[in-house]
């Protein structure tokens, strides 16, 4: 695997794969990159949210509602409440605490967490929502491909279930750990674990995510971990980074 300093877009035009540089190739070349990377893993493991599916902007508006109708400005931008929220299974339920410590004085965390979820399952109904630069690419080539897979979320069944049936090639990927199938969430390895127990434990496994909880929870599995955000970490050690899912390529 490489880590390219640019992106590389599923468009049709020519160009040469190099570093640093904006790299733009068919969408068959991507795909058959992809499967090429694909045939070195017995299993692949997805994160979903803000992974697979552009969907952390509709949480953000969610829990900028959720506060709202409990009469709290949320003045944050979507990168501090990416910060917040990725940080750890707590992270921004933690950060109301400190910053907005009313909130949590009538209401409960739980009270508070399920009017959240309402008003993004709300949004999804009438919110279209795209897959992430890259993956239709990446999901083609996962089916042609002899690869195991599986999604592991914190989110609910009920949250992945509408999206799964818009973006229905999310369907190559056979098995779907919701939060319902484990019991700690995230930075704990319990999702992946199930997964892995599932697919039956292989030799090379590796696993995709785009929070820093999430990448502890696949290094707490035993996992070859890869987080894929355009922030790159302070704590960045011990795992690959890619600013995109369409970075992957390997060496020639």
């Amino acid at each position: 695997m490489c880590r390219c300093g640019g992106t590389v877009d599923a468009v049709d035009s020519k160009s040469t794969f190099s570093d640093k540089v904006l790299v733009r190739v068919q969408s068959s070349v991507l795909i058959s990159m992809f499967k090429n990377f694909l045939a070195s893993y017995d299993i692949i493991l997805f994160d979903f949210d803000g992974l697979l599916v552009d969907t952390e902007p509709l949480h953000f508006f969610a829990y900028k509602e959720m506060c709202f109708k409990n009469k709290i400005h949320l003045h944050w931008n979507f990168t501090r409440f990416c910060k917040e929220a990725h940080s750890s299974a707590l992270g921004i339920w933690e950060a109301f605490q400190k910053e907005f410590p009313s909130l949590l004085k009538e209401k409960s965390r739980d009270a508070l967490y399920q009017e959240k979820k309402e008003i993004y399952q709300d949004l999804l109904k009438t919110t279209p929502v795209r897959l992430m630069p890259g993956v239709d690419a990446l999901l083609q080539a996962l089916a042609m491909s002899d690869t195991l897979s599986a999604v592991v979320t914190n989110s609910a069944l009920s949250q992945v279930e509408p999206i799964r049936k818009t973006l229905s090639i999310l369907n190559v990927i056979p098995l779907w750990i919701t939060r319902e199938d484990y019991p700690l969430a995230k930075p704990a390895p319990d999702g992946y674990l199930q997964a892995i127990k599932q697919l039956g434990r292989k030799e090379r496994i590796i696993g995709f995510e785009d929070t820093l909880k999430g990448i502890h929870a696949l290094q707490a599995a035993g996992v070859e971990a890869v987080l894929v955000t355009p922030r790159r970490p302070e704590e960045i050690k011990g795992f690959v980074h890619l600013d995109r899912i369409d970075c992957i390529c390997l060496q020639t």
